[in-house]
Order: C-alpha cells, then structure tokens, then sequence
C-alpha cells in the first residue's frame, strides 16, 4: 500500500533518539532546572535527547542546562529562530517543542509515544497556583477543546520531523504567535491534531505581573489582530508597549 504524502513515515529501529526535546530559553536559569529535572524523573525508555536553543542568556541558563545533562546550542534571539535551530540540531524521529518555565506530565513519554498516525499533539494548560485564581482556573480549562484559538506554545507541542520539515518549520522571522500558526498549518497539512487528555503545568508570571483581566485583553487584542492580517512589525510593537 502506498503511503499518503501527508502521513510520517513509520517508526524504525534505530540507535538515534526516539525524540528531542527543544526548550528556547532567554534568561531562563531560575526556570530550566525544575523542568530538566521533571523530563528526566522516568527512566529514557525509549530515549530522548534534550537540546537548549539559548538566544544569549546572561544568567548562566546554557552552563545550568550543560550540567543538567543537555545538549546547548546558542544563536540569535528569537524564539521561532531558536526552535527552528534546534530542530535543525536534533536527531530524533519526532519534536517536542517545550517552554523552559512549562512542566511536562510525569507520563509524558508514554502518552507521547502513542502509535495514533503520527498527529501532531499539544497537552491540556495548567497554571501553577491556579486554584487561587479562578480566571486562570477558567481560561486553563478551555484548552481542552479542539480550537485553533486556545493553542499556544506554552501548551507544548510534539510533531515528526517529517510533518515539521513538510510545512516548513517555523517562521523564522517572527515574534509572536509563531506557535499558532504553526499548529494552523500542521492541522491543514495532516488533517487533524491531537489534545492530550493531560496538562502541562507552567508559570503565571505574566498574568502576576500585568492582572489577569488586562493580560488576556492584550492576547486577545494580539490574536484578533494576526488572524484579521496584522503583520508582526504592528503586533510586535504593540506587544512591547503593553506587555513587555
């Protein structure tokens, strides 16, 4: 039977990771630790590398991820153009896209590695503290729906390398919402994706800082914007004058 141009080509058994995890970090040393430790808790059954794309950090995130048993590639800022880089670096089968400051599920190579045609896949979000503050409660648990809207990187994102090299990875000149767009076109090109019936677990930090009521106004403003056709020069501005 001859295999559909938009499906993976099956697993083979080889010596090289089964999957390599990308972690894009800017400064992220007070972060990684918890999460290099939490991919590390099960035992590498099958195994994986993990590999940090670091955009110049100066708080000795790349020493911290060397001593913690990952591989470190540095280049420029920019987290589209640190994921792309990575994927180029990583020699597993399929791609796990992950933010330095997001916990994955203690099971997440088992319910990664399962045999469903190769869809890309994200987790169910969890914020960390989320039971004091009910709005988070309440946009944590609209990501469980299959919609385009509620997908993002900090819900990480796995994918082969062949679905990823197909829609050409990601945009590598932009700086927001490059995540969403790339599970739009992964979406397109596979017909389908995946919401695992897990959560990751990331940090709130945003949200402290800003307020939950303005923060979510200024993504949904962001978000509006890109879909009507905004270019990133715009949203990019934007985000530094209300967020950053």
């Amino acid at each position: 039977m001859t295999r559909p141009i938009n499906q993976p080509p099956p697993r083979t058994k080889t010596t090289t990771p089964w999957c390599s995890v990308i972690i894009p970090t800017l400064n992220e040393a007070a972060n990684l630790s918890a999460t290099l430790h939490r991919l590390r808790a099960v035992p590498a059954t099958p195994t994986f590398e993990v590999i940090v794309s670091d955009g110049g950090s100066t708080d000795g995130t790349p020493e911290l991820a060397r001593r913690l048993g990952a591989r470190v590639i540095s280049g420029t800022r920019g987290r589209a153009r640190q994921m792309n880089a990575g994927a180029a670096a990583a020699r597993g089968e399929y791609l796990y896209f992950l933010h330095a400051d997001t916990l994955p599920p203690a099971d997440w190579q088992e319910l990664l590695n399962r045999d469903d045609f190769g869809l890309p896949s994200s987790f169910r979000l969890r914020f960390a503290g989320q039971e004091q503050m009910p709005w988070l409660r309440l946009y944590s648990y609209f990501t469980r729906f299959d919609v385009d809207a509620f997908r993002f990187g900090d819900q990480s994102l796995w994918v082969s390398r062949h679905d990823f090299q197909a829609v050409g990875g990601f945009p590598d000149d932009w700086q927001l919402l490059e995540d969403n767009h790339m599970v739009r076109r992964l979406r397109r090109y596979r017909g389908g994706f995946r919401i695992l019936a897990a959560s990751v677990v990331t940090s709130p930090r945003k949200y402290q800082r800003y307020g939950f009521v303005y923060t979510q106004l200024v993504y949904t403003l962001l978000y509006t914007l890109y879909r009507l056709g905004a270019g990133q020069a715009r949203l990019a501005g934007l985000y530094r004058r209300l967020l950053d």
